[in-house]
């Protein structure tokens, strides 16, 4: 089930090439590939599938509802799915226990990427960079580490769609009053200039299966 954790990630890191390369202890993350479409990872597969379905299915919302009502400018301190609600978990079940929307241009520093992040943003990356199709679903496993829990991760690539532009395009075509408010708020911003149907970044779902599960079997002593 378990795939080698992205050796290829490091040459990217020693150039340099990435401006949101995570020097943070906090940010770095022992984490496992997982081959997503294997049976024993279905359950959490499913479950952070259905959880980035709701996330886009609301962004999308979110923008069409705010944005006509109040204009970009005021919209901006509404967005952003400030009020999302996790599921609430079953017992016995795997569980939801966040959900974040990262890039490798971040407009919040709260978005920055960890390690395993930028390897699941990287692998889309080198695969559009070559001309593949990137893949629809990322799985990785993540060691317990301090006060952060062993969870699994689910990533999906997410584009620009012409909504987005409002915030998200090109510097120079942005309102006068969105661009203040922009620079006001995030003065690092590098979330601009994009494009329709551009890759924007990922939207990832961490989930924590209970000890036991078929996705977290219990560990036996020798």
């Amino acid at each position: 089930m378990k795939i080698s954790c992205a050796p290829w990630l490091a040459p990217f890191l020693c150039a340099g090439l990435l401006a949101a390369t995570p020097e943070d202890p906090a940010l770095q993350r022992k984490f496992t590939w997982v081959d997503s479409t294997d049976s024993a990872v279905s359950d959490i597969r499913r479950l952070g599938e259905a959880m980035i379905q709701k996330v886009g299915n609301n962004l999308i919302s979110e923008v069409s509802r705010v944005v006509p009502a109040k204009g970009p400018e005021a919209g901006i301190d509404d967005l952003h799915l400030k009020q999302l609600k996790l599921p609430a978990g079953q017992p016995g079940q795997p569980q939801v226990t966040a959900v974040k929307r990262t890039s490798l241009k971040v407009r919040d520093p709260a978005n920055l990427p960890d390690n395993a992040d930028l390897a699941a943003l990287m692998s889309i990356h080198s695969a559009l960079a070559d001309g593949d199709t990137p893949p629809k679903v990322l799985v990785q496993q993540l060691e317990a580490e301090g006060s952060a829990p062993a969870e699994w991760r689910v990533y999906r690539p997410i584009v620009t769609s012409a909504a987005c532009l409002v915030c998200h395009g090109p510097a120079n075509t942005l309102e006068p009053g969105v661009k203040a408010k922009l620079e006001r708020l995030y003065p690092e911003d590098k979330a601009t200039n994009y494009a329709i149907n551009e890759w924007r970044g990922v939207i990832r779902v961490s989930i924590v299966a209970p000890a036991g599960s078929p996705a977290n079997p219990k560990k036996t002593t020798p």
